[in-house]
């Protein structure tokens, strides 16, 4: 996937969804921030398995417009830091939140050793080439003992159709042993839920949907953006390729 093209998906639909917030109203803000990443049941896992609340300090590594965390902090009270690569996402996640945003790679975080308590990282290891890097900068960031949280889209056996470009998928055995290389002790590793998303959070995403559709539907940006939406979306319905919720923790010790 080429820089333009992902600089549309991450960075132009960004500051496109915070306008739309804006002219929805800010009841729809983690609804939005929260297409393609995530939903209440899914957080809400990840909430209790890394055990986050009002004294947890969280980091959410490629956190796009910040929806996820927004959530978070919403519901159980913790104040994260956001990080993702795009600028515009980064501007989009104060814009619609007031959150700490900080512009850099999930490969090189500009953190010290040891800083949080939990990290989580939610549909981001498929759009990255060097997954064990990643990983162990999450471990880095790591106090001894502290969570990982994690939505990984797993590719089945039955895969078989077109990828969207930038994703590479990997099989389950292939995500464990990432894990273990990188230092974490995996705690947690189950298939997330798909069936219990609330009628209203539905309802508000469709809202958002149609809003952009309507605003920028002719625009070939916006189009590119819904075909490689359509692609994942596919796989997803046909279960060539599932969500992964992982919970695991820093295992202590140098890692080889």
């Amino acid at each position: 996937m080429g820089e333009e093209e992902l600089a549309v998906e991450f960075g132009t639909v960004a500051e496109w969804t915070a306008d739309a917030v804006d002219e929805l109203g800010p009841e729809y803000a983690i609804v939005a921030g929260c297409r393609g990443s995530g939903d209440p049941a899914l957080l809400d896992w990840l909430a209790k398995a890394c055990g986050i609340g009002p004294g947890t300090s969280l980091v959410d590594v490629g956190a796009g417009v910040g929806g996820a965390s927004a959530w978070a902090a919403q519901t159980y009270g913790v104040r994260p830091v956001l990080v993702d690569p795009m600028n515009e996402a980064c501007r989009s996640v104060r814009r619609m939140f007031e959150l700490s945003a900080v512009c850099a790679a999930g490969e090189r975080l500009p953190f010290v050793d040891d800083q949080f308590d939990v990290v989580w990282c939610v549909g981001v290891l498929c759009t990255v080439h060097e997954k064990s890097v990643l990983l162990r900068e999450l471990r880095r960031v790591l106090r001894p003992g502290g969570s990982l949280g994690m939505m990984v889209l797993v590719a089945e056996p039955s895969l078989h159709s077109d990828v969207p470009h930038g994703n590479e998928f990997p099989r389950e055995d292939e995500l464990v042993g990432l894990i273990d290389d990188a230092g974490f002790v995996l705690r947690e590793l189950v298939e997330a839920p798909i069936d219990n998303v609330p009628t209203e959070w539905t309802q508000q995403a469709e809202h958002v949907d149609e809003l952009l559709e309507k605003l920028h539907g002719s625009d070939e940006r916006w189009l590119a953006a819904q075909e490689q939406a359509k692609k994942m979306s596919h796989l997803l319905s046909t279960r060539q390729v599932t969500r992964r919720l992982v919970h695991a923790v820093k295992s202590v010790g140098a890692v080889s």
